[in-house]
């Protein structure tokens, strides 16, 4: 069986065309099956629609070809590897995971994926034969495969989401089950956004003290403290939807062994930072936190917390960030992507007004 991933019902003709159009299945290599089912990030999904949902369990061994559509928000860091390797683990022995990816520039710039960070990560030959796991397709068109071992466990909370959830939900519930996808799904992308977002403020090797503040802000400080692309060296989360305790036990289940720092909470931390999420518009304590800000420090807020920059003093012009992909919107310059849909997507967030990621700077501020 051959299944799909997309970003919504709407993206699924579109990203099918993509993998069955000449440009990229020259010589059949890649061409879906006439029965391939979608799938899309909803854990409410049935398939009554036509659409099943992407957090739905499959078994081992069990999915011929996994193909990620071109809407598909598959960021490369730690984890979009995670969820690499979870697909890899569902497919059979002479199954393939195909994927679009970008040049290195543009791939770079959205952060998505393209050649050479496939091939840090997942990289191996078979034992007689000599071949890569990753294989070239064709323009834009890369599948990845089991090769004679298995890729490195990934640090990440989308290990938690593949590996723990679905064993949570039997005693927890049909109820919980969809709200945990659902939180941990909005996580995956924004803070693959937020990452970026530190890595061009902040560079690979700078050392950063984070905080973060919201109901998924025990998610994102573990994130950003298990990235290889930041050197977070202390990172605390305020008002997360976990205790102490329960982020203590999230980041030994998530860390793979790996853990630079432990994991703060907010109600025993505090000091300086260099770097203050705030994930969520009811936020009483963003003026306090943001005053504990660094000289040269930066502050992000989500989309649904674009209005606290009003309350936040100190700080100068505001830069934003797509949802969508990871890179900055700027005035002009418009964001290209494989999808026709998701480039209106894109040229409708340049719009001042539409939602997107704020970032504050005390550099700069008046």
């Amino acid at each position: 069986m051959d299944v799909a991933l997309h970003r919504g019902p709407e993206h699924i003709a579109e990203d099918l065309e993509f993998y069955r159009s000449e440009q990229r299945d020259k010589h059949g290599q890649v061409r879906p099956a006439d029965d391939i089912r979608s799938l899309v990030p909803d854990p409410g999904a049935t398939g009554a629609d036509g659409a099943g949902s992407v957090f739905q369990p499959f078994a081992r061994h069990s999915l011929d070809r996994v193909f990620i559509g071109v809407s598909f928000p598959l960021f490369a860091n730690n984890w979009g590897a995670a969820h690499l390797r979870h697909l890899l683990q569902l497919l059979k022995p002479d199954g393939a995971v195909v994927l679009p990816v970008y040049p290195e520039l543009p791939a770079r710039e959205m952060g998505m994926w393209c050649r050479s960070s496939l091939e840090s990560i997942f990289r191996s030959r078979s034992r007689f034969a000599g071949l890569s796991n990753i294989w070239a397709e064709n323009d834009g068109v890369m599948s990845l495969r089991v090769g004679r071992r298995w890729p490195p466990v990934i640090p990440s909370a989308g290990r938690w989401l593949w590996e723990q959830v679905p064993r949570e939900a039997l005693a927890r519930g049909l109820a919980w089950w969809r709200g945990a996808c659902a939180r941990h799904w909005r996580h995956a992308q924004y803070g693959a956004v937020v990452e970026q977002i530190l890595r061009e403020a902040r560079g690979p090797r700078r050392p950063t003290r984070l905080c973060a503040a919201g109901r998924d802000a025990g998610l994102l400080a573990l994130e950003c403290l298990l990235s290889p692309y930041l050197r977070v060296t202390r990172a605390r989360a305020c008002g997360s939807l976990e205790d102490a305790a329960g982020l203590r036990a999230l980041a030994a289940a998530c860390a793979a062994g790996r853990m630079r720092k432990p994991l703060e909470h907010g109600a025993d931390a505090g000091g300086a930072c260099d770097a203050l999420c705030l994930l969520d518009a009811d936020l009483p304590e963003a003026p306090e936190l943001a005053a504990a800000v660094a000289a040269d420090g930066i502050v992000v807020l989500a989309p649904e917390a674009a209005a606290l920059a009003a309350r936040l003093d100190g700080f100068g012009a505001p830069r934003r960030y797509s949802r969508l992909v990871a890179q900055e919107l700027r005035a002009g310059r418009p964001i290209r992507h494989y999808s026709r849909r998701m480039e209106a997507l894109l040229a409708a967030e340049q719009d001042a007004a539409a939602p997107a990621f704020t970032v504050l700077s005390r550099t700069g501020a008046a």
